[in-house]
């Protein structure tokens, strides 16, 4: 699993550094024995987590017959967050190895959930994945993405789901920052210097003209409420739907993009 947050990593690969699988040993009644494995922590994507543990970490294990990818806490569903999702783009990795795949995501507004919600949510997830191990349609380049609504104590029904495709309002994901000092000045062209340059139908103002080729600094800081608030209007059948009502969505994706 990797070692820091990687929300929005979609299916991204670490490809500009090297990494490290530190073992991780849980000493448990189930894992301190002489056939115990370690977890390993990586400093890396979900997707190349599955790609190293399924290439190198695991050769030596018995073959893997299914991956089970999160759960994440937060909701993967609609176009915009299943696409960006480290953990649904771990298991369409996976999917491309020629390994079965599913993704789980307990949809929570917070990163925190108790015990008695955790456990519920977890105790669904394992009978949703038994289900799909033996009963779901796997032809290949076929994962599930299952994302579990936060209930206790309440019967929980399922939805077979298509993804809800919704868009940004607008590309406002990124806030721009002011100017760093040192940056203030505005750089000179060479190319420009003693040229006169005639602009016929626009006069920059002082605004535009301090920023012409000075660096421009953002970080990243998405408003969420509009996608949310759009995601109120889902219609019947998609994923977003479901978890508006309480149900478990269940939404099969396919990693080959046809």
């Amino acid at each position: 699993m990797p070692t820091n947050q990687q929300s929005w990593a979609g299916k991204a690969h670490s490809t500009n550094e090297e990494v490290v699988a530190t073992p991780l040993w849980l000493e448990t009644t189930a894992t301190n024995s002489p056939r115990s494995y370690p977890w390993f922590l990586l400093n890396s994507t979900p997707a190349s987590c599955i790609q190293i543990a399924l290439g190198n970490l695991l050769e030596d294990r018995p073959r893997v017959d299914l991956v089970i990818c999160g759960p994440h806490v937060g909701c993967n569903i609609t176009s915009i967050f299943a696409s960006s999702s480290g953990t649904t783009g771990a298991a369409m990795e996976a999917t491309l190895c020629g390994y079965r795949a599913v993704a789980i995501s307990f949809a929570r507004a917070t990163h925190r959930a108790d015990t008695e919600e955790a456990f519920e949510m977890s105790q669904h997830a394992i009978q949703v994945i038994d289900k799909l191990y033996t009963q779901g349609e796997w032809t290949p380049g076929t994962l599930y993405s299952v994302t579990i609504p936060c209930l206790v104590g309440v019967a929980r029904e399922i939805a077979w789901t298509s993804v809800y495709a919704n868009i940004w309002r607008k590309p406002d994901c990124f806030e721009e920052l002011m100017p760093r000092a040192g940056f203030i000045e505005q750089k000179q062209d060479p190319e420009r210097t003693g040229t006169a340059i005639k602009e016929e139908q626009h006069s920059p103002t002082q605004t535009e003209t301090s920023m012409v080729g000075q660096e421009r600094f953002f970080k990243w800081a998405p408003k969420l409420d509009k996608v949310v608030e759009d995601s109120m209007h889902a219609p019947i059948g998609t994923d977003a739907w479901a978890i508006q009502t309480g149900k478990t969505s269940i939404t099969k994706l396919s990693a080959n993009p046809t």
